[in-house]
């Protein structure tokens, strides 16, 4: 009996010890202990506070595990759960930091709206501040290995714990503003990649510019007959006009003589 005893706590303790299921995020609860770090890092969070916060973030990351193909091929039915889910993630995180913290927490897009999609791939936006991922600035969280969703809102009727809690645990100002998210941030947060020029023939081939000149549409008119005869009636005119001037020149020269 006690053979069978401890062999069933052993595998309770190796179920408790192995990880969360991969991913298209990596390893659920890493994901959430390093953003729950750098979280307590630039926050100055308390040890109370470091705890509940990785509560929240292991059971958001969680909630959108399923999502997470279909938020990298830009689903709008699975944008729209996943904002569901990134409210109610930061309606908790409300009661767990004081008014001057969730303020600077909102500041923070790597912190408030925490995923992104680059290039049709999933990921978390604290891995782009902070370059060495295996590094870690506070030890795990009390109950790293053993929480597994017990203060998630759907074992409360989708009220929050951390609200219900929170006159026993904190003692700090809530932040009274509206933390939703709104969806002017989608663009920011699912951009799709530029979409390359089409390579397709044009429908219609160009046209090629005619080679030959083309001729005038109208022949040039030859000039009346009225034109013509007022032509020769102006030369004879001119030419009398010089006989009579030479006749009067050739009158004065004889007088002279």
């Amino acid at each position: 009996m006690k053979q069978k005893l401890c062999l069933c706590m052993l595998l309770a303790l190796l179920w408790m010890a192995l990880p969360a299921s991969a991913s298209g995020l990596g390893d659920i609860r890493v994901n959430a202990r390093f953003l729950t770090d750098r979280m307590a890092f630039e926050l100055n969070l308390s040890s109370q506070q470091y705890n509940d916060v990785f509560e929240v973030n292991y059971d958001f990351l969680t909630s959108i595990d399923v999502l997470t193909d279909d938020l990298a091929r830009g689903s709008s039915h699975a944008q729209e759960r996943y904002y569901r889910y990134l409210d109610e993630r930061n309606d908790d995180l409300r009661w767990i930091l004081s008014s001057i913290e969730y303020s600077r927490f909102m500041e923070k897009d790597y912190f408030f709206r925490p995923v992104q999609v680059v290039h049709s791939v999933c990921g978390l936006r604290v891995y782009a501040i902070y370059s060495n991922h295996t590094h870690f600035y506070y030890s795990r969280p009390a109950h790293y290995y053993s929480y597994r969703g017990a203060h998630c809102r759907r074992h409360f009727g989708g009220a929050s714990y951390y609200q219900t809690h929170f006159d026993s645990r904190y003692y700090h100002p809530v932040y009274h503003g509206h933390p939703h998210v709104g969806p002017e941030h989608r663009k920011h947060d699912f951009a799709r990649p530029p979409r390359r020029p089409s390579e397709s023939r044009p429908s219609t081939p160009p046209q090629r510019p005619s080679t030959s000149p083309q001729r005038p549409s109208t022949s040039p008119q030859r000039p009346s007959g009225n034109t013509v005869r007022t032509e020769r009636n102006r030369r004879r005119t001119d030419s009398t006009i010089k006989r009579t001037d030479s006749g009067k020149r050739s009158e004065r020269r004889t007088e002279r003589n």
